[in-house]
């Protein structure tokens, strides 16, 4: 018994003494568990909807905004202009008016255009066509209204093949197209007068298209003053051919915003409406221009110089065309192409001879006794 005990003791003894404290275990870290980070789970990129603006049609002629794309055809008209015809009737209602020597003997006349022929109640004095009107009438595909012509002008509208026609009473009569009023002190030949609906009526009877969609050369803006331009608010434009001469002065409007056309000393106003005859843009084509038999010729595919004018401000320019059936196409000085006005145009086809000038606006805080007026004149050649 002695000895179990003394066994007993024994081994508390030793675990005592070689346990005293519990024994050290070796240091431990805890491991970084790897994982994924969180993610939410895919989506589609979403984008919102894009909605492509409203198309924007244009007056090719001048520019004002259209319900929808212009695809009718252009209407021309010759117009009288010497000194005996004047005042015009519906100049005012063309898109643009287009002034040159057509023949020898200082004859001169203008091309009026219109986009909208029908609301145009009369135009004239209506005359015969001519060799330059029936080259513009091809480089545009207009449809030209006249009062006859000679055999070689009418020939030379026949070989372009220019869509035209007489609209003297005797040819179209039944269309109404042309009326003459005697009441006016004019010569007989000089008392034909269009009517708008009736031209596009007596066109459409002869088969003649009346849609077309083409490229015209024309380009707008809101505003197109040019920037760099020097003040014009007087300009005179003298055509010159040979020994003759013919001024056409144009004279700014501020509170328009538009040129008023002054000729053979007279403000131009229609004869019937009294309107007066103003024009937001001013183009001047100086051109290389012969005759063929006593009809004067220009060489369009040649292009040239010119100037500009709109807001009271003029710039010179240049002008090329591409081909007998393209438009002419318009460009500062520096090759960029130039945007006109919206508004209606003045256009004065003349020789490079022919002088270009101008007088700038008095400043308001300048008499006009101590400041001279601003003067250019040049003669492009």
């Amino acid at each position: 018994m002695k000895r179990i005990l003394a066994l007993t003791l024994a081994l508390v003894l030793l675990l005592c003494g070689c346990g005293g404290q519990a024994a050290e275990q070796p240091a431990t870290t805890p491991t970084a568990v790897e994982t994924e980070p969180a993610t939410e789970p895919a989506t589609e990129a979403t984008t919102a909807p894009t909605t492509e603006p409203a198309p924007v049609y244009y007056n090719p002629l001048n520019g004002q905004i259209l319900d929808e794309p212009f695809t009718g055809r252009i209407f021309a008209n010759t117009v009288s202009n010497l000194a005996e015809n004047i005042p015009h009737v519906g100049v005012t209602q063309a898109d643009m008016l287009i002034e040159c020597f057509v023949n020898q003997q200082n004859v001169v006349r203008c091309l009026a255009l219109f986009t909208d022929i029908e609301s145009v109640e009369a135009i004239g004095a209506t005359r015969s066509t001519r060799p330059m009107f029936n080259d513009i009438a091809q480089h545009y595909d207009l449809i030209l209204s006249h009062a006859g012509g000679s055999s070689q002008a009418l020939r030379d509208a026949a070989d372009r093949g220019i869509d035209n026609f007489n609209i003297d009473q005797w040819a179209v009569a039944s269309t109404g197209a042309s009326y003459r009023d005697t009441e006016y002190n004019r010569s007989y030949e000089n008392t034909l007068f269009g009517i708008g609906s009736g031209i596009k009526a007596y066109a459409q009877s002869q088969g003649m298209e009346m849609t077309l969609e083409r490229d015209y050369g024309f380009t707008f803006t809101e505003d197109g003053t040019p920037a760099e331009g020097e003040d014009a608010q007087e300009i005179s434009v003298t055509l010159v051919y040979d020994r003759a001469k013919k001024e056409t002065i144009m004279r700014y409007d501020a509170e328009a915003d538009r040129y008023v056309f002054n000729q053979y000393g007279q403000e131009m106003t229609d004869q019937i409406t009294g309107e007066k005859e103003m024009f937001t843009n001013v183009l001047v084509m100086h051109a290389q221009i012969t005759t063929n038999g006593i009809y004067h010729v220009a060489d369009f595919l040649a292009g040239g110089t010119g100037y500009f004018a709109n807001g009271g401000k003029i710039i010179p320019i240049t002008w090329t065309c591409d081909g007998d059936d393209q438009p002419f196409r318009f460009f500062h000085e520096d090759g960029t192409p130039l945007d006109l006005g919206m508004g209606n145009t003045y256009i004065a086809i003349c020789t490079p001879e022919s002088p270009v000038t101008w007088t700038g606006a008095v400043p308001a805080e300048t008499s006009a006794e101590t400041t001279a007026e601003t003067v250019a004149e040049t003669t492009a050649g």
